[in-house]
Formats: structure tokens, C-alpha cells, sequence
């Protein structure tokens, strides 16, 4: 079974400028809706299933959270579903917003 990897937010933004990984957003609706990574997923307990089935399980996911401790716990979780390669964003998405204000979109 894998284990997740912490990742600080250069290299996070590296995988997502490459287009190589899935990020996966855990943060409240009310949250993400204000701000996100372009492209990730609102990943919710509604969502999850829909999530697992769409992702490769070789496919690099990052979860984030607001301050990268949450993320750790479905990081975690993520591993035990079968996901080979996950990371937890250290920092989350308020260490993202703080390096990369031009990599944020809401709804």
C-alpha cells in the first residue's frame, strides 16, 4: 500500500503548470467557492465516490486543504483506496494564495 508525501506549494505548482497531477480541494463549499486551485476537484463525502472512479490509481493527486493538516488525514485515506501516488500540500491553500495569487479562481 502506498503513503502519501507532503509537498510545499513550488513544487505543487510545478506539478499543476505540468498538468501531472489532480488536486483534490477538501476545504468547505463556501471556501472553495471564494478561491481554488484552477482545475481541482471540491472533493466532498457527495463527490468521493465520482473522484476515485475518474482518477488512475498511478495518477498523482495532491490534496489540500486550508493550512496542509487536514490534507494529511485523506492523504492518508486516498492511499488506503488504492492511490498510488498522493501528496498533502503543505501550507494548503493559504500557502498557495500567499505564492501564487495569479493561480487562484472562484466561482
Amino acid at each position: 500500500m502506498a503513503v502519501f508525501t507532503r509537498i510545499n506549494a513550488e513544487t505543487a505548482h510545478e506539478l499543476w503548470q505540468q498538468g501531472q497531477a489532480r488536486f483534490a480541494d477538501i476545504r468547505d463549499a463556501r471556501s472553495y467557492a471564494a478561491g481554488h486551485i484552477p482545475g481541482a476537484v471540491h472533493l466532498t463525502d457527495a463527490t468521493l465516490a465520482d473522484f476515485l472512479q475518474d482518477v488512475e490509481d498511478d495518477q498523482p493527486v495532491v490534496v489540500v486543504c486550508y493550512h496542509g493538516n487536514s490534507s494529511q488525514g485523506a492523504a492518508d485515506y486516498l492511499c488506503h483506496q488504492g492511490l498510488e501516488t498522493v501528496s498533502s500540500l503543505d501550507g494548503g491553500f493559504t500557502a498557495w494564495g500567499q505564492q501564487f495569487p495569479d493561480a487562484v479562481e472562484s466561482n
